[in-house]
């Protein structure tokens, strides 16, 4: 019997140790159109944070008008897989920095029966992913924006609830 205690003990902390806790997913992206119908993209990390990387990947949406999955390959967008000193940056939707070094896949342009997430990954420490910051949307998301709106958190919304978003999220 004593035996079975230790036993089960061991596997529920294995099983502890083996989860482990993910990270946060947090609305610190927020996506609009130019008024001349680009798409711009704002990545607002934590103050002091560092990233990992950011990407951005369209999945094709499925047949039934559903989201895309990410079990699909990713029909176009770009990663930029080292980007330590990520800040508060602004940039073309598929024009990111020419410093982030990123890598494309596919046409660099919207495509309306797709969606898209850009993400970004930060941390304090090296070896731990404290939060990632997202947004997921699609062609059809963007071109329902008001003038001065902005698509973040799954929703539009004015310019400076987003900053109110972010500021409660960091």
């Amino acid at each position: 019997m004593r035996r079975v205690g230790v036993a089960m003990a061991g596997a529920v902390a294995g099983g502890l140790l083996l989860g482990g806790c993910s990270p946060a997913h947090l609305s610190l992206v927020g996506v609009w159109l130019d008024t001349d119908g680009r798409p711009l993209a704002r990545v607002r990390p934590c103050d002091g944070d560092q990233s990992a990387g950011v990407t951005l990947r369209a999945y094709p949406d499925d047949r039934n008008g559903g989201r895309g999955r990410r079990g699909h390959q990713a029909a176009n967008g770009w990663s930029a897989p080292a980007v330590p000193a990520l800040a508060d940056t602004t940039f073309p939707l598929f024009a990111p920095p020419d410093s982030w070094h990123p890598e494309t896949v596919g046409p660099q342009q919207m495509l309306s029966r797709a969606t898209y997430t850009l993400e970004f990954t930060a941390y304090e420490h090296e070896d731990f992913v404290d939060y990632v910051g997202e947004v997921t949307f699609s062609a059809a998301d963007l071109a329902g924006l008001e003038r001065g709106e902005v698509w973040a958190d799954g929703r539009a919304m004015s310019r400076e609830a987003f900053e109110d978003l972010v500021g409660d999220a960091c």
